[in-house]
């Protein structure tokens, strides 16, 4: 008996050790292989699509994209893991697709390290890389992702260009999304996911739209968007949310990220003025917004429409060209159907200008915040847009310690001395290392022309309303005319 009860328990125990992870190969677009395509690397599959349809792959494997181009992808089926499958280039990232179109029931996919863009671009309007609601569990790891392969070169694109790659990058609507340590060069809109989703660690650089989204229970932490572009009459935003069909953005953090407006040439024809963090269209319920860095040239430095329950802590807004003045600010407004705003605290923040009304009775209080005044006079060197303070700027040591975050935009410990400094960055001492390096662009004599708004006074309260109306357009996926479009806002 003992020796059957011994086997039955060795026999349950095999039974539960999971599958071993296998690694199968795809092939591009025109590979001869020669006899029946198994996965191995000497009979790679066709196609991703051919590899699921073979029913060998399941969760925890791995498809490695041989060298070459492999045109628009698109999976439908046969694709609804309950882990994560990887799909990468087998080589750096000389898996060069077309476009990648996510569709039903899409599940626990990871795509990483692949060169997305349309080898011959058309021209028109459509996401490079989509993922429909019914999706889930997608992540998009270290991507090339541009809507050229000339996009590297995207300063030099004259305004007809910008007009016919109108391709924009990101667009995952299924929960639980994840797109980090990709790079997005000139494009429309950059990344843009929906609910329960993070965004982190990414950079957008060269985009004639929004340079990020997202939307209820989401994190867009320590990105990096620079160099906006004007060729239509979109006012383009850093990052937007805005609530969809009336329902309240809830839970939405936006952290630690770096949204430069323009490191080119002073004069370029084609540079935009940026809004940083525009969050018009609320209510916007328990927000964070904390140690971004946020250099512009609009009004709209953070502004928010509709807060019911909203920290903005520990930021820097400065003007990009090094002007003084009051934008861009940071602003705390009702909603745009007149709700007042509720429960907020501004707190830490360093910017041009601050707007709102506290209030004892709603619980809106404005504390510890500081105006820039002459950028140069107190940032390291704002000319090469490092917006570090300088020792004498005030900004040091005079930070509320019960609010302020334990480290920095840039990771660094906070605080450093007795006290957490005010703004995005804590001041760590003669050796500490400096930003990320950009271009030093000469320091223009007039800001851009700013586009509509409307700037009242009573007393010592400046109110400023939003420019215009929201207009709205119709967004094609990238490779299918038949998929469903999905409207959406840009001001």
């Amino acid at each position: 008996m003992l020796k059957v009860a011994t086997l039955t328990v060795g026999l349950f125990a095999l039974s539960c050790v999971p599958s071993l992870s296998e690694t199968y190969f795809i092939a591009p677009l025109g590979a001869v292989v020669s006899g029946t395509p198994d996965g191995t690397e000497g009979l790679p599959f066709p196609s991703i699509d051919k590899a699921f349809a073979s029913g060998k792959v399941k969760g925890g494997d791995t498809l490695l994209l041989k060298d070459g181009a492999y045109g628009a992808v698109t999976i439908k089926a046969n694709a609804a893991f309950d882990l994560p499958v990887e799909i990468a280039s087998q080589n750096g990232k000389s898996a060069q697709l077309d476009s990648i179109l996510l569709a039903e029931t899409t599940r626990n996919l990871t795509f990483r390290n692949l060169s997305v863009w349309p080898k011959n671009p058309a021209t028109g309007e459509a996401y490079l890389i989509r993922a429909y609601s019914g999706t889930s569990n997608i992540t998009l790891d270290g991507l090339d992702v541009r809507s050229d392969p000339d996009s590297i070169n995207y300063m030099k694109w004259d305004s007809a260009k910008w007009e016919a790659r109108k391709y924009s990058g990101i667009m995952l609507e299924g929960p639980r999304s994840l797109v980090t340590r990709n790079k997005l060069t000139g494009i429309r809109h950059g990344i843009m996911v929906f609910n329960d989703s993070k965004i982190v660690d990414n950079v957008v650089e060269g985009y004639n739209g929004d340079g990020l989204r997202a939307f209820s229970r989401s994190t867009v932490r320590g990105n990096r968007v620079t160099n906006c572009v004007q060729t239509d009459g979109n006012h383009a935003d850093g990052f937007q949310s805005y609530s969809l069909e009336g329902v309240p953005v809830t839970n939405l953090v936006v952290e630690g990220n770096t949204i430069i407006e323009w490191t080119g040439v002073a004069d370029h024809p084609l540079r935009c003025a940026l809004q940083g963090i525009g969050l018009f269209d609320g209510p916007y319920d328990n927000l964070t917004i904390v140690n971004n860095l946020i250099s512009a040239t609009q009004y709209h430095g953070i502004s928010v429409y509709g807060a019911r329950g909203a920290r903005i802590i520990n930021n820097t807004v400065v003007n990009t060209l090094g002007l003084v003045g009051k934008y861009p600010y940071i602003a705390v407004h009702p909603s745009k159907q007149g709700v007042a705003p509720k429960d907020v605290l501004v707190a830490n923040n360093i910017a041009m200008s601050i707007q709102g009304i506290a209030s004892e009775v709603d619980r809106v209080v404005f504390r510890n915040n500081s105006l820039i005044g002459v950028p140069s006079q107190v940032f390291e060197n704002s000319v090469a847009y490092d917006y570090r303070p300088k020792a004498t700027s005030g900004f040091v040591d005079t930070g509320d310690a019960s609010v302020a975050p334990s480290t920095d935009v840039s990771g660094n410990m906070r605080p450093y001395g007795p006290l957490p400094d005010r703004g995005a960055y804590e001041l760590q001492g003669a050796n500490a290392p400096a930003p990320a390096p950009a271009p030093v662009v000469p320091v223009a004599t007039t800001p851009p022309t700013p586009t509509g708004g409307l700037t009242t006074t009573v007393g010592n309260t400046t109110t400023t309303t939003s420019p215009g109306g929201a207009k709205r357009i119709k967004i094609k996926p990238a490779v299918s005319t038949k998929s469903k479009t999905l409207t959406t806002r840009l001001r």
